[in-house]
């Protein structure tokens, strides 16, 4: 999801204090106006309201209100009232929608567990095809394979306002929050909250409460926002007090909210920050004390956008001093947030909307000697770290870990958490590993955070009420030394697929070359397009999957026997994708133009028939070049016209090295008209125009990787062949 910048900007610091709200004349404005106002000023709490007062009036709403107002309640992480809107504004499908309603949709799903839905607004999206496949059943259940393994609880040290971000850092976990951090405090625009501190509290004071909060926490949560909201509304800009009538600023004022600290806080405050007019969070300490943050800028950007900035500092007891900014950023153009530091204190990793990566937020690294020297450029962390979507909250374990969350890679919904060697990240190598459910849910899961010995992690979850508290994870090494050795048989498994429609085929045949005993082992993929083969021993295998009128993809890879591991099934390298030219496919050859009356190859024509040479190169398939024309002149006359310019295409073709026998030209006159436009009947240029075509259509199709005899079909399932029985050099370019 797009979280960073949308996300309730306490839990991601995306900071917008705009302190007016502008209307006309000083007058008083109506629901609508409000509402607007409020929106352009990124009080999306205060928009909402608003919005949804001048619905109840029973005008008719258009678009763009409900497009704001969907917007309101995703920016301010009411994740049900969202859907209910966007379900209004779109009750027949994608419609008009937009890339990033769409994304928006499809994510809203995902976070009830509704996978099919999620699919269909996901599926086209740019970037999104891995998280798209991920939401087929078995993905699904290889994500959530080890879960009776993980222990995760929530924390009683969560109040009824926000807490994420934890780092454990010498027996404290210190954490951000928007609870209030003395009697008064002024609320925050963007939803209706406080301002984010950092807090901390002792490890040994930690305690859980089963998965989730209790039924008197959540209400007491629901009471606090229903009552701040109301506060809002009674005391809020657009009381004549507050208003300044200037037709130069035309703007008013937030006044200053106040609700009385809650004693019952678990945690200090982390003094030094306190005083600062700005919002902290997402806090990371090297080996010697040196602390990073994120906080705001002090003024925002010309768009009232009060963009995100790392301050450096130093951390000891429960006091930060000697804050300063670091070297990044750009408070009119981009954020950078999220520091991760490692103990040397030499690579910081942070996220940021710089557009120097594939998505909206992408991770940066920089580097440096040692800690007395300065950073170097950030770079884009290399390889498959960034998405098309967002990549946020990295942390550096103490073993060299990089976590961070994504919500473009494959997950169970919202932000998920992933790991890689913090080397291999850099190094552009490696896949990142996806943490499995339950620490992975359908919310937004992040801020990860771990014990050196890494046998306990705490991070932030809004799976309870979409609101972020902080949960501890602990994995059950004997429960899972346990489930591995009872896993058993071992498999490895992947899908077959149509490289066009990306479709699952079905029936598809895949031969497995096992190079410890030299045979080939036969498979045939279900209807999902799956296929999978026992493991019995470690060994290099190769895997070449085809079908009757497909090509052939391939792979190899080391398949290892590990008691050990956490899956059942190692998965393949990569899908096996199959391209098609399937008997009978027909397609137009766009812009083969002739001149009145004649039927010579023009020059503008021949890159055109060119294109169709290639392909009849490389694929070993029969075709007819069909000329068609309209339906002016005589049947007997445009019979003859189309048969010469057919003859004459197919001729420029042959000149090129096609064998004469393997391409037919076939003159159809006006016999096939696509539209009413037949003799006598009136039709503009354009009508005729859509008459006048060359189409191409195979009459016989046969891959070009593989012999014209050999047929895939007539290999049944779970035979056991010689390699000998198999066409020559059959593996030759999988290897």
């Amino acid at each position: 999801m797009q979280h960073i910048i949308e996300k309730s900007n306490k839990a991601v610091l995306i900071l917008c204090f705009l302190l007016g709200v502008s209307y006309m004349n000083g007058q008083t404005p109506g629901q609508l106006q409000k509402a607007d106002l409020a929106y352009r000023e990124l009080k999306f709490s205060m928009a909402a309201e608003y919005y949804e007062a001048y619905l109840r009036q029973g005008t008719t709403a258009g678009p763009e209100i409900l497009q704001r107002l969907a917007d309101s309640y995703w920016q301010m992480r009411n994740y049900p009232e969202a859907l209910r809107v966007y379900t209004r504004l779109y009750p027949n499908g994608k419609g008009n929608s937009t890339s990033q309603e769409q994304f928006r949709i499809g994510e809203l799903y995902a976070r009830q567990g509704d996978y099919e839905k999620a699919t269909k607004w996901l599926s086209g999206l740019p970037g999104y095809t891995n998280k798209v496949r991920a939401y087929r059943e078995e993905e699904l259940s290889v994500m959530k394979g080890d879960s009776m393994l993980w222990n995760v609880s929530y924390l009683t040290m969560n109040s009824a306002y926000r807490e994420f971000c934890p780092y454990l850092y010498d027996q404290t976990l210190l954490f951000s929050s928007n609870r209030p951090m003395v009697t008064k405090e002024k609320a925050f625009g963007w939803d209706g909250d406080f301002y984010s501190r950092l807090w901390q509290v002792p490890v040994s004071q930690l305690k859980a409460q089963g998965t989730a909060p209790s039924p008197e926490q959540v209400a007491k949560a629901k009471q606090l926002k229903e009552s701040q909201s109301q506060d809002k509304r009674l005391a809020g800009v657009f009381s004549g007090s507050d208003v300044d009538a200037s037709p130069r600023t035309r703007s008013a004022y937030l006044k200053a909210e106040y609700v009385k600290a809650d004693d019952a806080f678990s945690g200090t405050l982390i003094s030094g920050l306190d005083k600062l007019n700005y919002n902290s969070g997402g806090i990371s300490i090297d080996g010697k004390g040196t602390v990073y943050f994120s906080a705001n800028y002090n003024k925002p950007d010309k768009r009232g956008v009060n963009r995100i900035r790392l301050m450096e500092g130093y951390y000891k007891g429960n006091e930060i001093t000697n804050v300063k900014a670091l070297p990044f950023g750009d408070p009119q153009s981009y954020s950078v947030m999220h520091p991760a530091i490692n103990k040397e204190g030499t690579i910081l990793v942070f996220s940021s909307d710089k557009k120097g990566g594939p998505g909206k937020y992408d991770l940066y690294f920089s580097k440096r000697s040692d800690r007395n020297q300065y950073w170097v450029e950030p770079f884009v962390v290399p390889g498959q770290v960034n998405t098309p979507g967002n990549e946020v909250f990295p942390y550096i374990s103490g073993d060299g870990y990089l976590y961070y969350s994504s919500d473009g890679k494959e997950g169970l919904g919202g932000l998920d958490i992933y790991r890689i060697k913090l080397e291999d990240a850099i190094a552009g190598v490696g896949t990142p590993e996806h943490l499995p459910y339950p620490v992975n849910s359908t919310s937004d899961d992040f801020g990860w955070t771990q014990s050196n010995d890494g046998k306990v992690g705490y991070f932030t979850s809004d799976r309870v009420s979409s609101e972020d508290n902080i949960y501890s994870a602990r994995y059950d090494e004997d429960a899972a030394r346990l489930a591995m050795l009872a896993k058993q048989p071992r498999s490895i498994e992947g899908f077959v697929l149509d490289r066009q429609t990306m479709d699952s085929l079905k029936n598809a045949t895949v031969f497995l070359l096992n190079k410890c005993d030299n045979k080939v082992y036969v498979a045939k993929t279900d209807e999902k397009g799956k296929y999978s083969y026992p493991v019995n021993k470690t060994c290099e295998v190769v895997i070449l999957g085809t079908d009757k009128g497909y090509s052939k993809d391939c792979l190899s890879m080391n398949v290892v026997l590990d008691k050990t591991a956490k899956e059942l099934a190692q998965k393949v390298p990569h899908d096996l994708l199959l391209d098609r030219f399937p008997q009978d496919f027909k397609w137009k050859l766009s812009d083969i133009h002739y001149d009145f009356d004649k039927w010579n190859i023009r020059a503008d024509a021949r890159p055109i028939l060119d294109s169709l040479v290639a392909i009849l190169k490389t694929y070993p398939i029969k075709v007819e070049l069909g000329s068609h024309t309209d339906s002016r002149g005589t049947f007997a006359y445009n019979d003859a016209l189309s048969q010469r310019r057919a003859e004459s295409a197919v001729a420029y073709i042959v000149s090129k090295g096609i064998d004469p026998s393997r391409i037919t030209a076939k003159g159809y006159g006006e016999h096939q008209l696509l539209n009413k436009c037949a003799d006598g009947v009136p039709c503009s240029e354009a009508e005729h125009q859509a008459n006048r075509r060359t189409e191409v259509k195979v009459l016989q199709g046969q891959p070009a990787d593989m012999p014209t005899d050999f047929d895939p079909s007539e290999y049944r399932n779970g035979t056991v062949i010689d390699t000998n029985k198999l066409p020559a050099d059959f593996f030759g370019k999988c290897e």
